[in-house]
This record gives structure tokens, sequence and C-alpha cells, in this order.
């Protein structure tokens, strides 16, 4: 019996073993690569080198960070999200998902997933417990706050949902099929996409944040699917269908373009650069002023890039 106690107990240690990684300094900034064909995570410093690399353990299609410290992955095809504390390396808590997770945003360490299966919205706490849901679009996916409201599109519809950001619906906006990618700039919401069919989408939509209507357009052909204010105050946008990043006035004036990026999706600032990822080429690109400053080879299939300023 004495031995079937001690195999009982290793079993038990054995099935609360939590995924742990090498830990990340919290004082150290970073830029991050979630890298989903080879299931990595780089960490790159502010001397734009590699500094960590994470393996996963399960097909993470997206990241974000929660606080300074709690960095969140979660999956299209799995039913857990899960919390990792960056100064230890350690799981510490996993959100309960239904499979079709499309994307996750963090605000005031609250955490908002968009399912794009049940076409819901959930809001959970830092420390995975779920507070609310309420239904979505068809495919809700990118989500952004003005620090007031919640604004979620829904990728394969026609409509903008406007949550409070205790999730009770208060509007519909009318966008285009297939938009993707938001910016709040000042009092106007900015509104990327794809496009749908044989027609791409060569403009970022501008609406009024308070009324939802539709005030104006900015070229940026093609496919702008993501944008990022800097530091000098422009605001950058990738164009996926032609592998350009537009440098654009807060007025919605291209100020210049450069080529750049095989495939890219994602686009953050970081320090003085602009920082895009290539998908295709597994680089991450520094920009600076119009130019490429410096290329990092990343894992296979850099698909989001996320930034940690830092710590005060």
């Amino acid at each position: 019996m004495g031995k079937l106690k001690v195999m009982l107990l290793l079993f038990l240690l054995g099935g609360c073993e939590q995924t742990s990684f090498e830990s990340i300094d919290p004082s150290i900034p970073f830029v991050a690569s979630l890298n989903t064909v080879d299931r990595t995570i780089d960490f790159i410093s502010t001397e734009q080198k590699i500094i960590q690399t994470w393996e996963l353990d399960a097909a993470y299609t997206g990241f974000t960070l929660v606080t300074n410290d709690l960095l969140l992955v979660y999956g299209y095809t799995l039913e857990e999200a899960n919390l990792i504390q960056l100064s230890t390396g350690k799981s510490i808590a996993t959100l309960k998902v239904e499979e079709g997770t499309t994307y996750a945003y963090a605000y005031n360490e609250n955490i908002y997933i968009a399912n794009g299966k049940e076409n819901s919205v959930t809001l959970f706490n830092k420390n995975g417990k779920k507070l609310a849901e309420s239904p979505a679009g068809n495919y809700p996916m990118s989500m952004i706050s003005d620090g007031e409201k919640l604004y979620v599109v829904n990728f394969k519809d026609e409509i903008l949902s406007v949550f409070s950001l205790d999730l009770t619906e208060v509007a519909e906006w009318g966008i285009p099929s297939s938009s993707h990618g938001l910016l709040i700039n000042d009092s106007e919401l900015w509104l990327g996409g794809h496009g749908a069919g044989s027609s791409p989408n060569r403009v970022i939509s501008r609406f009024n944040l308070e009324t939802g209507e539709q005030i104006g357009e900015v070229e940026a052909p093609i496919m702008p699917i993501n944008m990022v204010k800097a530091l000098n105050g422009s605001i950058f946008a990738v164009s996926h269908g032609n592998s350009s990043v537009y440098e654009i006035s807060k007025k919605g004036e291209i100020l210049s373009s450069i080529k750049v990026g095989a495939n890219p999706f994602s686009i953050v600032a970081f320090e003085n650069s602009v920082v895009l990822a290539g998908y295709d080429d597994q680089v991450i690109y520094f920009i600076e002023s119009g130019k490429v400053t410096n290329k990092v080879q990343v894992g296979k299939g850099p698909f989001q890039l996320i930034v940690r300023e830092a710590s005060n």
C-alpha cells in the first residue's frame, strides 16, 4: 500500500506540472515575435538582438501583454489560453475558452477574448476568472479600447460592435467586409482591412468615435491590415498586399512609403524604431526615418509582434 501511495503522489505531481520557460528580467524592455510555424517566441532587446527564445508546447496563434509581467498566449484550435509570468517563466493560470479564439486584447489588466466559432467576446480578469460574455457579429477579431468603450471588428461581417467595458453592447457601425486592424487617433477610429474576393482593400477608413460616422479615407494600397502610432507622432500602416509601410500624418496625409519584408502582417513601435515582421522571410525589420536600419532573423512564421516598454 505504501508503494501505491507513492506512485499516486508522483502521478498527481506530474499532472500538476506547469509549463515553464526561461525567465525574462522585469527591467528589460523588448519586442517579442510569435513565430507560428515553428512554435517559438523570440524576445528582442533594445540592442536589437535576440535575448531569449521560448519553445512553445502548443499551436498558439496569438499573444498579448496583460501586464508588464503577464503574457497571455492563445490558439484558434485550443480550449485553453495560458497566462505566463515573464519574471519567473511559469504558467500561473489558464483561461477556459472555447475552440475558435481569434484575438485577445488586454485593457486595465482585464482580458477580452474574441471567438470566431462562437461569434462571441468574453471578459476575464488577470487571474483567469470569467467575468462576462456577449454575442458579437460574424467572426469577431481585432479589438481596441479608447478607455470608455471596446470596439470589435467582425471580420466576416459588415458591422463593428461597440461595447461598454463590461461587455454591454451599445452600438453597431457599418463597415466593409474583411476589415482588420484598428487604431485610435484622437477623436477618430481608423480601420484597415483585407478587402473581399477579387476587390482588395486599398484604404484606411476613418470614423468619428462618438457617432460612428465615416468621415474620410486614407489611400494605403494594398490591404492595410495593421497600424501603429510612433514616437514622432506619425501613424505607420503595413499594407499586406504589396509589402509596403506607409507613414501617415495624424490628419491622414501620406508622408512616405517603403517596400519591406515578405508577406508582412504585424507592425509595432519600439523605442525610436518602427518594427515589422516578414512572415515568409522570417526577418524582423527595424525602420527609422524611412529606411531599414537593422534586420533580425527569427523563427519561422513571425505572425505577431508585441512590445514591453521599460519598467518604472
